[in-house]
């Protein structure tokens, strides 16, 4: 990784089909019960590029690589996957960022993310920007 990072960070994600399987009632549950957002799944570290999306995981995690070619839409907001009950302050302080990008010729995937969450507030909000700009 000699390139130079546009950001770089601490990351929850999950992939769509993750949360697919989590029930609504949970999804609620998460956000009545506490502010951590225990609906993604893997830890790891980001970094963004000027050519890829670099995310390596901890603790056994996956480690994956987007090139910014295959990245087909950026959205920061919440939907029927990760609902805004799912969080405690109902979007008011922030919001996950998804990414849909190729991972094959014909066929997308969906990546939910949370980056650099304290406890209160996300950086999602400076990615997607810097994403939008960059794409």
């Amino acid at each position: 990784m000699a390139e130079k990072f546009l950001l770089q960070g601490n990351v929850k994600w999950s992939y769509d089909h993750e949360l697919a399987g989590i029930s609504q009632s949970k999804k609620i549950l998460a956000g009545l019960v506490t502010s951590t957002p225990v609906l993604l799944r893997h830890n790891g570290y980001i970094a963004l590029t000027t050519a890829e999306l670099i995310i390596e995981g901890i603790e056994g995690d996956e480690d994956l690589i987007i090139p910014l070619d295959n990245i087909k839409q950026v959205y920061l907001g919440f939907d029927d996957l990760f609902p805004v009950t799912a969080e405690k302050s109902l979007g008011m302080l922030w919001q996950p960022l998804r990414i849909e990008y190729y991972f094959s010729a014909t066929e997308t995937q969906y990546l939910y993310l949370i980056i650099d969450y304290n406890g209160i507030y996300t950086h999602d909000k400076a990615w997607f920007n810097t994403l939008t700009e960059i794409l």
